[in-house]
């Protein structure tokens, strides 16, 4: 939502500015800034990296990964670089917000043990 508000707030057109075809209209891909699959995968490997326990070589290869996205829009004609590079902030700044509001599995846990406790006699 906040890459599509910005999208339609900027309005800046791709290098390329070619017609646009019905997928882009029903995707929403109309605008160039900020890059949505930049920052898409900048959270994603960002999040990946952080949660998972990686071999290096597939931490190399999930970076590389989302450089190869960014720089593929650039090659498509689709962004310019800024806009690449704003959408990699923005991925960052996603995932920064998605830390912030993460809970940890013993913390999920408890919630839903005092949820079920709370609401199970009225099931009754």
């Amino acid at each position: 939502m906040t890459v599509a508000g910005l999208q339609k707030l900027v309005k800046r057109k791709g290098p390329l500015d070619m017609t646009h075809s019905f997928m882009d209209y029903i995707a929403m891909d109309m605008y160039a800034f900020p890059a949505a699959h930049a920052s898409r995968a900048a959270m994603v490997s960002k999040f990946l990296l952080n949660h998972l326990v990686l071999a290096v070589p597939l931490r190399i290869l999930l970076v590389l990964w989302a450089f190869l996205v960014g720089t593929s829009r650039i090659v498509l004609g689709k962004h310019h670089l800024t806009d690449v590079f704003c959408g990699f902030a923005l991925g960052f700044l996603h995932y920064n917000l998605v830390e912030m509001v993460w809970l940890s599995s013993n913390t999920c846990q408890t919630l839903l043990s005092i949820w079920t406790l709370s609401w199970s006699p009225l099931f009754k």
